[in-house]
């Protein structure tokens, strides 16, 4: 192909008429390289250099141009092939939750739409329609994105579709637990919760790994917890991660851990009922909730608690390196998100300047 023709366009005389043609080299998965060569749809050169263009971007990201499927629409796909392919993929709780977000107005108001008609003004209108009811787009407009980047990775969607965020970032200070707090709710805890709220505040463990601890996981020898399970959904699955970490046993834990596991056999649950079960992921936030509301605190989540366990890692001089991996984070981006800056220490660093 000639050097002039590089943008994939070029001109061709056809019975005496000038014709724009697409002419342009492109390489499979294999890396065969493949010659394409027609005439443009839109006979001007602007219509003809945009529609090589698509076509050439559409080859590097796919490897093939074949005549896409026919786009289908969000139900049927979110029904069908999210349901089989990707939906299986995902954690027991986000499976459940967007199950239920599907059957909560999305499908309703997007399901007869194709994939390639969803964009801001039909997704505006349904932000608002949100809105009156008091619920957030957050949740169900996230999974429509989901399910438009599901698309595009089967090949069904040539580009994702213009999807605008319509919820407003929140702009409160984030907060956690003062260490003060953290030794009221230990000092009026009692039972299973008591265990509960140590290991997210002193060990960093989330909700589904604190139920989902064994004996066998505490090694007091090396006086360490290795976090290996976690509950999602009731259902043993890895920790949120994906990966196995150790939590050493600081000496405000060690205690209430020892004390957890008297009389336990060495694969029995830690935190458990009075009836031996493993109490449910809400089961502990609303035992922590009636404490706080009974002690006149702060209501606090569960899983604010191991914000505090982050926050104090940072406060005492770790690394936030250190505290990823103690937390378990992916990336250190993640991390940053569960370290909170006080009012009052904000007020103590102007005041050094």
């Amino acid at each position: 192909m000639a050097a002039h023709n590089a943008k994939g366009v070029r001109r061709a005389l056809r019975r005496g008429k000038t014709r724009w043609v697409l002419d342009f080299l492109w390489f499979d998965r294999s890396g065969r390289p493949h010659r394409y060569r027609r005439d443009a749809r839109i006979q001007t050169r602007d219509g003809a250099l945009l529609e090589a263009k698509s076509l050439q971007e559409r080859a590097l990201r796919t490897g093939t141009l074949d005549e896409l499927p026919a786009v289908p629409t969000v139900r049927a796909f979110a029904r069908g092939k999210f349901t089989e392919v990707f939906l299986p993929t995902y954690r027991p709780a986000t499976r459940s939750r967007y199950l239920a977000l599907l059957d909560q107005g999305l499908l309703a108001h997007f399901g007869d739409l194709r994939l390639d008609q969803i964009g801001p003004p039909n997704v505006h209108v349904f932000a608002a329609n949100l809105a009156e009811r008091g619920v957030s787009a957050k949740g169900p407009v996230v999974l429509l994105r989901t399910i438009a980047r599901a698309a595009v990775k089967l090949g069904l969607l040539e580009a994702m579709p213009n999807i605008p965020h319509c919820w407003r970032p929140s702009r409160k200070l984030p907060s956690a637990p003062s260490r003060e707090d953290v030794v009221r709710l230990l000092g009026a805890a009692r039972g299973w919760l008591r265990i509960a709220i140590a290991l997210a505040a002193f060990a960093g463990l989330r909700s589904g790994e604190v139920r989902a601890l064994e004996v066998h996981d505490v090694d007091l020898v090396g006086r360490c917890i290795n976090v290996r399970h976690a509950l999602s959904d009731d259902e043993v699955t890895t920790p949120k991660s994906g990966h196995e970490r150790i939590v050493p046993l600081g000496p405000l834990l060690e205690p209430l851990v020892v004390e957890a596991m008297k009389g336990k056999a060495p694969n029995a649950r830690i935190v458990v009922t009075s009836r031996g079960t493993t109490p449910s992921r809400q089961a502990v936030l609303t035992r922590l909730n009636a404490l706080e509301q009974k002690l006149g605190m702060t209501r606090w989540s569960f899983h604010q608690l191991r914000h505090h366990f982050c926050t104090s890692l940072l406060r005492g001089g770790a690394t936030l390196e250190t505290v990823r991996v103690l937390a378990g984070h992916g990336n250190v981006k993640v991390t940053g998100m569960y370290v909170h800056t006080t009012s009052a220490e904000l007020t103590k660093a102007i005041e050094r300047l």
